[in-house]
Order: structure tokens, then sequence, then C-alpha cells
């Protein structure tokens, strides 16, 4: 039977297989989905393998994402400007580098933020994998007030950088400026792990006690805690807060569409981790 699956290292608590498993069972699939923890070393035979092991693809997490460029030997365009690839698809004996994180958090977002995305101030704090994903997904919507918030701020402005055309504004993380785009922005996405709850700051707020938009949008990557420190401040102040695993759920659905041409509903997916949350 054919097969597709996860790479990475470790893959313990990852929440792909329940996810997966679930969307084969509702729709009826003809396919296997594995689990492949492995090391840096052994990831040459894996991809020498795929035949061999009926391998049609699969989706992609750390440490490997940007490893799997140089096993690709066909990249989506948004997976050049985003630097990793999260899912890959064997096709004709060639392999296909894809990204479905920037689609996965456009479709968390709400109705009315992909309906004003260029007309209202967005930050993005962090610049990770993760964030450039984000960046991608907003400026290829047509974000245009978009700012990027990092403690080293070269590395924000690398990502700025992939796209000259779009004015996206960097700054500092903690001087008074990024204060003032964080206090007056109407959508705030955390990209970093501060708040998570294996993380070396569970308890902190990515934006400590910044008075904030009373009808901000508060989106934070992380999923575990469901409420982050951050997303309770952004409730507090009358917000409304987005949790990761919908992006979770969402980059799934697509990579699922990549391999096996279905589409399956989210909720099939979410009610099978939800008890894992």
């Amino acid at each position: 039977m054919k097969k597709f699956g996860i790479i990475g290292n470790p893959l313990t608590h990852s929440l792909s297989p329940a996810m997966h498993k679930a969307a084969i069972k509702h729709l009826k699939l003809s396919l296997e989905f594995e689990k492949w923890e492995i090391p840096l070393r052994s990831l040459d035979d894996f991809f020498l393998n795929l035949e061999k092991n009926e391998i049609i693809g699969g989706c992609v997490t750390i440490p490997f994402k940007e490893e799997l460029l140089n096993y690709c030997s066909n990249l989506h365009d948004s997976v050049r400007r985003i630097g990793a690839v999260n899912w890959f698809k064997v096709e004709n004996g060639e392999v296909k580098g894809f990204n479905t994180d920037y689609i996965g958090f456009y479709n968390s977002l709400p109705e009315q933020i992909k309906s004003s995305v260029n007309d209202i101030n967005i930050v993005v704090i962090g610049s990770g994998g993760s964030s450039k994903a984000v960046v991608e997904s907003l400026i290829s919507e047509g974000s245009e007030k978009l700012s990027i918030i990092n403690r080293t701020i070269e590395n924000a402005n690398n990502i700025s950088s992939k796209y000259p055309d779009s004015n996206i504004i960097t700054s500092k993380f903690g001087d008074s400026y990024s204060k003032e785009l964080i206090s007056d922005a109407n959508l705030i996405i955390n990209t970093t792990s501060l708040g998570m709850s294996s993380g070396p700051n569970p308890n902190s707020s990515i934006i400590g006690d910044i008075k904030l938009n009373k009808d901000v949008v508060g989106f934070d990557l992380v999923y575990s805690p469901k409420k982050t420190p951050f997303l309770i401040k952004v409730e507090d102040s009358g917000g409304k807060a987005i949790t990761g695993i919908s992006m979770l759920i969402h980059q799934a659905i697509e990579g699922l569409k990549l391999i096996s041409g279905e589409n399956c509903p989210y909720e099939i997916m979410e009610k099978s981790i939800i008890s894992e949350l």
C-alpha cells in the first residue's frame, strides 16, 4: 500500500499521525500514514528508497524543514522565499517541495481580517521559519501595513529584503518604536516560543504590559497551552484570540490535498486531536 507520513526528530508529541489517520478513515483512502523519526545522517537513504518503500510524500517538521531543500528537485516559489519545506510529494520520480504553513495561517484568520488585510496595521513578532511563512502569507494577500519585530533586527531585515516592493517596517523588540507598533496594531502574530508550556518562559507574555487596541486580534502560533499569556492579555483587552491549533490543522488539510487530491473537513482533524491538547 502507498504511504505518506511525517519526517522529523523527535516525533514523540506530534499531532500529525492522529490527524491524518482520522482523515484517511473519514475519506476512505487507500493510504497508510507512518512516522519517520530518523537522524540527519539517514536522510540520504530515506530519499533513495522512496519508490522501494512506496512513499508518495509526507509532512516535514523540525529539524528537517531546511534540509529538505537539498532533496527536492522542484520547489514551489513560496518555498524559495520562506526557505523551508513542510511537505514533499513524489511525482513521476521527482521530489517536489511545498510549504503549506503560509496557506494554513491565512485560512485560520477571521473573515473580517481577510477582507481588510491591506488596510489594517499588522505586527509579526519573531523572525524564525514560522515568521517567514506568516509574512509570505500576508504579503501575498496584499498587506500594506506590515511590521516585523525581533530581538535581532538584522534577522527581521533579512525577511523584509525578500519583499522589496512591500514597505515592510522592521523594529527591534523592546524599544519604544516596537511598543508603539504593537499598541497601534489591529492584528498581532506571535511566532516565537514565548508562553509555550514546555518552553523556558511559559508564564511570560510577549507583549508585557503594552496597552492594546480594544478590537485587536491576537494570533499565537503556540498551541500548548491553548491560551498562552499573550492570548489572555489580548482577551482581557477586549480582543479576539486565535490559537496555533487552527494553523496546524489548516496546513495539514492543504498537505493532504497535495498528496491525495482529497479535502478533509476541519472538524474531522480537530476532533482527532482534541484529547491530546
